[in-house]
């Protein structure tokens, strides 16, 4: 997804001046992930990406360091999105303010600093 930070920023320029060929260069330098990911290509170039997406490599990366287990893991993201989506419908608590969107880039920098 770094990658895909620097084909963003490489090609700017083609954006404002032509969104289709900007998109198949982006896509073109990034095919692993568009084709193995799509999802997450799509949500990383239209800006979409959140604090949950980057909570869980962080989480990912602590299984893969053996801080935690998949399950330890798995309850923490099942209590977080409980808390964010069905608390406030239920009444256990006010809705939660939609976490803030960021770049790969901007995360990895995060992630720099803590290592």
């Amino acid at each position: 997804m770094r990658d895909m930070d620097t084909s963003m920023r490489r090609h700017k320029g083609l954006k404002r001046t032509n969104n289709i060929k900007y998109r198949e260069k982006i896509v073109e330098e990034n095919k692993h992930l568009h084709e193995v990911f799509p999802t997450i290509f799509e949500m990383h170039y239209e800006g979409k990406m959140d604090d949950t997406f980057f909570e869980m490599l962080r989480l990912r990366r602590k299984i893969e360091l053996g801080e935690i287990t998949e399950d330890e893991a798995s309850k923490i993201v099942g209590q977080k999105l409980f808390d964010r989506y069905v608390a406030p419908v239920v009444g256990e608590t006010p809705a939660a303010p939609p976490t803030p969107t960021m770049s790969y880039e901007d995360y990895y920098k995060q992630f720099e600093k803590t290592e």
